[in-house]
Order: structure tokens, then sequence, then C-alpha cells
């Protein structure tokens, strides 16, 4: 053992000489002397690291400055004329940097620890902290520094694409926060949003009420493991969101603040027919009819044709036109550009202040924030008002008491302009009247509303929410190691929307005035009693036990009031009363869990690692023979580095193996699903009004909870001097019991009922992946890569059922599959005139294939599945550049599609032709339309009726560039003076552009995407 150890340390030394003889080259050049100060000196020393070899190549300079040196070969450095203030910074590859005060020094020796990143960290698993390298769950950490330098308005925003397994999106309006999954889908029907936790209490607010600013970490419990302290909220994951608290003796002020415009995001559907192109579509619509009527007579050649008009002359094309109004707008060459009058350039601003501290027995965060946010559509509105509390107080060595308050208030008043209209409005209709309003309809088309018509509604759309935690503490004096904690919250949610459509707007219109209140109130109280015991015996057997008893109770209550006919509007909404006719309904809910959870963290000398739970969970929601379910989990750690085998793989910082198995719960189906609920109906009787009951649904007191069962492997590891990394998971969760709507008789009065019947499979695969590609003193250059893949498919339907073609659910295949008619392109004339075309088909209509090739298009014989919404792979990339002072940072966003995955039915994007629609509204420019001088093969005529009618799938891949920030922090040699800790200026970009084939809105989101540019300043002091 001695000779290893001597080859170990030789091998350990000459690894060192190498990394210096590498850097050395790059720190010559900072290696300059200071000039001379008044009180300088100069200051010599050994660096070496743990085991005291001399460490090479340190870089050591002078905190806040670029002057510096490095350590020779020996380990020793010297340096000249440093001011006696100074502090010395020790950086080297691999080692956690140190600072010393010269403060009298003129010998300051140092030894470096080696740098675990990451590994030391304390993540929180759920009711309890774990560091991270004893995790034997798939639990990913995101911090949440430099999230407040983007135009993050919402968590959501700040997360996308930054973790694998997590599928967020962004929002597509003002106040919008994105939705959110983990992993894959695991339900037919119950929701797939995963669970929130906030400091500890399961979090039932909305997701746009939490201020990025206030968050210190998200921690991402993705397998079934690390979730099941949840039971029966966890099978879709859970984020556990940490916030920020005092870290600093003295209080410390931050303030941050920026601001920016926002606009539309590129896309091709705005491409929408001007002018003259609307104008001619009337010629052509006309003339393929005629076309139509010759393709019937049975032509073997092009000969006797009919002859388009000429749609140079523009009183012919304007005669076609369908009223006055566009007839002479258009010989006038007036036109509106509707989609540019509905979008805009919107700013967006955003200020956070807050103060923390902390001393021996007291911690406390108090921030406020506000965020004034325009959409890109006008008259999209959003505000945020909110404040936030932690305070923590250890009144005695045994008992600890701290109590969170939080206040959002957010507000939507205003209905946004219509993209949808703008798409759809004649460019020869007038933008105003006689009298300078915004008319009804454009162009006199009673389809065609005015795209600025929202403006004219009175709508008022406050939201807030109130909670309240207070928290206890005890260590239990005369059991070593056992603590008890109590916790309870309690919150209030208040939703108000009141709305008046007037008779000068579409919606109003068609009912003299209309308007309606809709309240809904919500009020939570959560319960949380748990036992913790920790105990370290011999130095090597560590073990963390949990015991809670929790209590969860969620009543609300609404009512919503409506009419219409009003014959005076001045009071809209406020005065309902006067509408003749009125409908009101209330309604109030109340639901209860009950939970038990015992969980055991067992660790032997660092290197095997042990968690079981077992959690009970009791849901009111469920039928009364269902209404507890079980969950347990146990996974295994084993830390291959620390075993003695890998004592000479220098080069592998940390190597674990993580195993999990366990089973999580669903009971998002909503409350009363298992009861049997009835439903009102009005009817009139000799001329009164009666109000009848009738059966809605039938109950079914055998609903109980989906479960899913699932496996992990995942390795977690540190290369090179932590320069690499990161961890692969790979993952299979089976679904049972999956809640569906079983058609039953409808003699029993319902044509459906709720039951546990259905079956899911996941299989997925996540990469994360960390590289330090450049360190040196002034230069750090990391990068972040992120990819997942999944793979669902149904496993079992209802009865013998093994396809449901309503939903487009089939036996073995993905939850969103694609089922319809295969495109094979655009029927030609030459298919007329060699007699290759269908019967009942004509020349400028979509070609289907004929699956069955018997001559005909049915629905029963020629549909197929074409693929899956589903994307095939998620793929990510950060990178962080440090220069000196300055940072900048790019992220690189990606979905895949490829082999049928992720597509999407663009049909109303990229064919203009049809019947009704075609010949009354505007219609899309992106692809040119048929006719037999532009035959094209993509699209069909712009008059098109056909028999059968397949869509238009496109694939929705895209890279985008999400997140660009460049910043730059000043030096403490300049703060100093002012009294100021830190000082940073940034601008920031998100979502500048999106590469896509795709011809739609947004690929991700299917609606307009906002993208913004913003420049800011954060201070503290």
């Amino acid at each position: 053992m001695n000779v290893m150890r001597k080859v170990k340390e030789q091998i350990s030394r000459r690894k060192y000489l190498i990394l210096y003889l590498l850097i050395l080259p790059l720190m010559l050049f900072h290696s300059v002397e200071a000039i001379g100060q008044a009180g300088s000196k100069t200051i010599m020393g050994k660096v070496t690291d743990s085991k005291s070899f001399p460490l090479p190549g340190v870089a050591v300079f002078i905190k806040g400055t670029t002057m510096g040196t490095t350590t020779n070969v020996d380990g020793i450095y010297n340096l000249k004329q440093i001011p006696e203030n100074s502090t010395l910074v020790f950086s080297f590859v691999g080692m956690k940097s140190e600072e010393i005060k010269v403060a009298g020094k003129t010998t300051i020796d140092v030894l470096l620890e080696n740098e675990t990143i990451g590994l030391d960290e304390v993540v929180a698993i759920g009711y309890g902290t774990q560091k991270k390298k004893d995790l034997t769950g798939s639990i990913v950490r995101m911090e949440m520094g430099g999230k407040e330098q983007a135009a993050n308005t919402s968590l959501v925003q700040a997360l996308q694409g930054y973790s694998p397994g997590l599928n967020a999106s962004g929002g597509s309006s003002a106040g919008d926060g994105g939705s959110f999954s983990i992993r894959g889908r695991t339900s037919l029907s119950a929701s797939d949003q995963p669970l929130i936790v906030l400091d500890g209490i399961i979090y039932n607010g909305s997701i746009n009420d939490l201020n990025v600013n206030d968050i210190q970490s998200v921690d991402i419990l993705k397998d079934a493991s690390a979730a099941a302290v949840y039971g029966s909220r966890s099978a879709n994951g859970v984020l556990v969101v940490t916030s920020k608290k005092g870290s600093s003796g003295k209080p410390k002020f931050t303030f941050n603040a920026y601001y920016g415009v926002q606009g539309l995001s590129n896309t091709d559907r705005t491409n929408v027919m001007d002018a003259e192109q609307y104008a001619v579509r009337l010629v052509d619509y006309y003339y393929q009819q005629d076309l139509y009527d010759w393709y019937k007579t049975g032509p073997t050649s092009a000969d006797g044709r009919p002859v388009r008009p000429d749609v140079t002359d523009r009183n012919l094309v304007a005669s076609y036109l369908r009223t006055e109004e566009e007839q002479l707008n258009y010989l006038a060459g007036k036109e509106v550009d509707w989609v540019d009058e509905v979008f805009q350039t919107a700013p967006i601003q955003s200020y956070s202040l807050s103060v923390s501290g902390k001393t021996d027995r007291t911690n406390y965060y108090l921030s406020t924030s506000y965020l004034d946010q325009e959409g890109i559509l006008l008259n999209d509105n959003y505000e945020r008002l909110t404040f936030s509390g932690r305070f923590e107080s250890e009144i005695t060595d045994w008992l600890t008491l701290g109590f969170d308050p939080t206040f959002s208030h957010r507000d939507y008043s205003g209905v946004s302009a219509s993209a949808g209209y703008a798409l759809q409005a004649s460019p020869l209709g007038n933008m105003y009247d006689e009298n300078g309003d915004y008319p009804v309809y454009i162009a006199e088309e009673s389809y065609n509303y005015h795209p600025l018509g929202n403006l004219l509604a009175d709508d008022s759309s406050p939201r807030d929410y109130f909670s309240l935690v207070l928290k206890g503490a005890i260590k239990v004096p005369w059991v070593k190691g056992l603590k008890y904690e109590a916790n309870y919250s309690k919150t209030y949610d208040f939703d108000k929307t009141s709305r008046y459509y007037p008779t000068s707007m579409a919606d109003g219109s068609k009912t003299d005035g209309s308007g309606y209140v809709d309240n809904s109130n919500q009020r939570t109280w959560l319960l949380n009693s748990l036992f913790t015991y920790s105990r370290t015996f011999d130095d090597k057997h560590k073990i963390n036990a949990n015991f809670l008893y929790s209590r969860e109770n969620v009543s609300g209550d609404g009512s919503y009031l409506y009419a219409y006919g009003f014959a005076n509007e001045i009071l809209g909404y406020n005065a309902l009363e006067l509408g003749e006719n009125q409908e009101v309904s209330t309604s109030a809910y109340e639901e209860n869990t009950l939970s038990y959870m015992g969980r055991i963290n067992y660790s032997f000398d660092s290197r095997y690692l042990l968690t079981a739970t077992i959690r009970r969970d009791g849901f009111s929601g469920f039928g009364g023979n269902k209404k507890f379910g079980n969950f347990p989990s146990v996974s295994l750690g084993w830390v291959i580095s620390e075993e003695s085998f890998m004592d000479n793989a220098d080069w592998m910082d940390f190597l674990k193996l993580r195993l999990s198995y366990g089973v999580n719960g669903n009971q998002g189906i909503g409350r009363y699903a298992s009861q049997s609920k009835m439903g009102s109906t009005e009817t009139v009787f000799d001329g009164t009004t009666a109000v009848g009951l009738y059966a809605s649904s039938l109950g079914n007191a055998d609903l109980g909870w989906e479960k899913t069962a699932s496996f992990n492997v995942g390795v977690d590891f540190n290369f090179f001097g932590n320069r690499i990394s990161g961890s692969v998971d790979a993952y299979h969760a089976k679904t049972t019991d999956v809640l569906v709507q079983r058609s039953i008789p409808r003699t029993t009065g319902n044509s459906s009922v709720w039951t546990n019947i259905g079956g899911i499979e996941n299989n997925g695969i996540e990469v994360s992946l960390v590289t330090e590609n450049i360190k040196t003193h002034d230069f750090k250059w990391k990068t972040a890569f992120a990819f997942s893949l999944v793979r669902n498919k149904i496993t079992k339907l209802y009865d013998e059922v093994t396809e449901d073609l309503g939903n487009s659910w089939f036996v073995g295949e993905p939850i969103s599959t694609i089922y319809g008619y295969v495109n094979d392109g655009v029927w030609q004339e030459e298919d007329l005139f060699n007699g290759t075309i269908m019967e009942g088909y004509y020349p400028g209509q979509f070609k289907v294939r004929d699956l069955s090739d018997d001559g005909e298009i049915t629905a029963e014989e020629d549909r197929k599945i074409l693929g899956t919404t589903d994307p095939n792979y998620r793929i990510s990339m950060n990178n962080i550049l440090t220069y000196k002072n300055f940072t900048f940072s790019f992220f690189l966003n990606s979905i895949q599609g490829g082999n049928n995955y992720y597509l999407g039915n663009n049909s109303g994007a990229v064919v203009a032709g049809g019947t009704d629609s075609a010949y009354r509204l505007n219609r899309t420019a992106i692809r040119d339309y048929w006719r037999p001088d532009n035959a094209v093969n993509d699209a069909p005529g712009i008059y098109y009726n056909p028999k059968k009618n397949p869509g238009v799938y496109q694939r929705k891949s895209f890279v985008r560039l999400q997140d660009v920030s460049l910043g730059y922090t000043f030096d403490n040699s300049f703060l100093s003076g002012l009294k100021i800790d830190n000082l940073k200026v940034y601008v920031s970009g998100k979502n500048l552009y999106t590469w896509t084939d795709w011809s739609g809105w947004d690929p991700e989101t299917g609606s307009p995407m906002m993208r913004s540019i913003i420049g800011g300043v954060n201070i503290s002091f």
C-alpha cells in the first residue's frame, strides 16, 4: 500500500505539473506588478493541495483588479507592492478558490481543497434536505441566479429548456405563465400538471404569483423515489421551490430593475393576402367553378378549357368584389394591413427591491416587486404587485419559530385586439365609419368582425392571492438527533372578472349589449406535522428518518351573473339588473386530503446509499370503496468513486450509480367525479318558467387512484478535475387503473361513466452535461447541454376495445396519435386527361391515398395512423462566457421531430381554398393556391369543395435563440467609495429568433410568440 501511495502521489504531482505547463502560456500576460501605493508591501508564500503537494500554475491576484501572478513548479509565488488593505484570491482548475486578506501579513501559505462541483450543495428533497452527492433519486437543481436579468415574467419561462425532463413552454400573451410537465404523459384524462411545493408547503396558487427575483433555487423531483414523499400528488413529478433567505450579518438591500420592448417573433403566419391578391382571389374563385363545370365533361386535353379573366384589368377585377366599399377602395389603391394594426411593439418594465439579513438567532428576507407588461396585441395588459416575507427566529437552542406572509395582486383588465379577426378581415374594408367609430363589421360582412372591436369592451379582471405560513421546530432535548416540525398555511385566492360588450361591437350588437360578472374565491389550509431523526454512528453510519402527518382542505365558492338586452348602457356590468334578460348561477365546493408518510435515508461510509419511503393518502374525491391509496418506493445509490479499486483513476472525481423503483398516484380527476351529480334545466309551463333537475352524471363508488409504477437507473459523474460533470437517466413507467370515461347504455340515463380501466407505458432517456471549456484568471467559458427523449404508448383502453377513433386512441400507439387520410399532393389536369384521376375528384383538389385500393375513399377503409404530435427529442445548449468583468451568455433551445414525430395539421395556415370562407374572408398567402397556369402540388385551388379533405401535416421542429444576455459588473475598487457591494448593468434578449420550417404561429405554443429586448441594472448595498 505504501508503494501504491507513493506511485499515486507521483502521478498526482505530474498531473499538476502538466496542467501548469499548459496554463502557464495563458497566464504569463496576467503577471503584472502593481503600481506602487502608500502602505504597499511584498507578499510571498506557497500553495499546496490537501496532501501537501505543491501546486504549480495557481493564479494569485488582487481581488477587484487584474494584477497578479502564478505559482511556479514548486508552488511558490511572489507579489510586490501589494496594498495593505487588499485581498488575495487563489484560483486553480479543479480546486476551490480561496480569498485571504493581507492585513499585515508578509507570508501567506495556502492549502487549496478539491472542488467537487455541486456535490456538497444541499438539495430540497421534500420534507427535508440532502447533499447532492447522497441523493439516490433523480433530482435536478436549477439555481435561479441570473434569471432576473431576462424578461422572465413567470417561473415557467425562467426554467424553459434548461433541464432535461422538464417540458416547459412560455406564454404568448401578457401575464401568460405558460405550461409545463415533467417527463411523459401518464394519464389519458387526469391532469398532467406537476405538483409545486413552496418552502416545504404544497402550493395551490397560480405560478404567476411567484416572483422570480424571490426564488433561490428549484429542485425538480422526477422519478418515483424522489417524488414518492408526495404520494397521490406526485405521478407527474414535483417542483420544489426554495425562496431566498438572509445571508449576511448586516441588512443587505438588493434592487433589480429593467425596461424594454416586446414585439412579434418571426413567423410566416402573418402572411395573408394583400388588397390585390384579395381582389384577384374572387376572380379565380368563380373561374375555378367554371373549370369544374368543364372538367365534368371529361376532357382529354386542354383544348376548350375556359379562359381565365384578365386580372390586369382593374375595373374588371373590382366588379367581382362584393361591396361598393371594397370596390371604391380597390380602385383608389387604398388598403388596410390589419395584422399590422392589431400587433404592436409594447413596453415591459420590472422593479424588485429586497432587504435581507441574519444574526446569530434571526434570519429575515422581505421583498416587493412591480411588473408592468403590455402584450404584442393592442390592449393586452398585465400588472403584478407582490409582497413577500420570510422570517425565522431561534427563540432558544431548542425552539425555532417563523412565519412567511405573501401577497400578490395581478390585473389582466382589458380585452386584446383579435389576431384571428385580423387574419380574416378584408384589406379593402374601412378602419372607421362615417362617424369616425369602428364599424361592427368590416366591409359589411357579418363573418368579418372588426379586429379592433374588442378594445371597446369594458373589462376589469383583478386577481388577489394572500398566504400566511406559520412554522415551528423543536429539537427534542432528551433524544439526540430528534426534531419535531409543524407548519400551517392558510391561503386565499380571489378572482373577479367583470365585462360589458356594448352594441358598438360585434358581441354586443347581436344581443343589444351584454355583460357579466364572474366571481370565484378559494380558500386552502394545510397542516404538516413532521418528526425527523438524524444521527451518525461511528462516523460511517448515517441515518435520517422522517414521519409525516398531513391534512389539507380546499374549499371555494363562485357566482356568475349575466344579462343582455340593455336599453341604457352607461353603467354596463355595474348594473346588470338593467338588462331585459338575466341569468344567475352559483357554486360551491370542498375537498379534503389526509396523508401519512414515513421515509428513511441510510448511508454507509458515504459509499452505499438507501432511501425507502411509504406514503398513504386519502382523498375525498374518490369513491367510497377507494378513498385511500398506498405509495411505496425504494432507491439505492453506490458511490463507485469512493471504492479502493478506483484509487488510481485520478481522472475520475466522482461516479455514482442510482437505482430506484416506486409507485406514485394521480388524483387530478376532479373532486366530485366519483359521485352521481344532478343538473338543472329550464322549461316553460303555462307561461311560467319552471326549473327541473336531471341526473347529469353517474357515480362510481370504486373510482380510485391512477397509479404509476416506475423504474429509474441513473449515473452521476464528475471527470478531469470537475471540468466535465453531468448525469444520465433512463426510466420506464407503467400507469395502471387509468381514469377513462367508459361508454354505457343510454338506458341508464347517461352515456358514460368514469372508471379505472386503462393503461399507459412511458420510457425515456435524459442526459445532462456541463463542461468547463476554459478556466483562466480572466476568461471562463462554461457550457451546459440538456437532452431528453420520451416514448409513451397506450397498453389498455376499456372492455375489449383496442381503438377509440373519436379520441385517436389506439392500444400500442402513443397517446397523441394522429389518425387521418394520407395527403398525396394535388390532382393535376394531366391526371384528368389520362383518366387516372379518382372518380368524383377534380384537378386542384388534394389527392387522398386510396389505402384499400377499391377506387373509393371512405373513413372506414382509407384512414391510418400518420404519426404523433409528441416531440422526437428535446435538446438545448447554454453557454456562459466571462471575461474580466463582462459576462455573456446565450441559450439555444430546440424541439425536434422526424420519423413522424412532432407533426401538426397546418391546413388553416397554408390552405387558402375553401367554399364560404374563401368567398367571404381574407385568406392565407403562405402558399399559392392551385390554378391551371400555376399547378402547385402543395395547396388546392381557391374554390375547394372536395368529397374528403385530408390534413396538411408539417414537422414542427425548431431551434430557438431563446436567451441572450450581456452584463458588466463594476470593480469593488470603484464601488467601495460609493458604499455599494455590487453593481451590474445588463442587456438581454428573449426569443430573438426561431429557425423552423413550420408555417403557422409558434411551433411550440401554437400562438404568437413574444420577442423581447431589455436593459437593466442590479445593485446591492
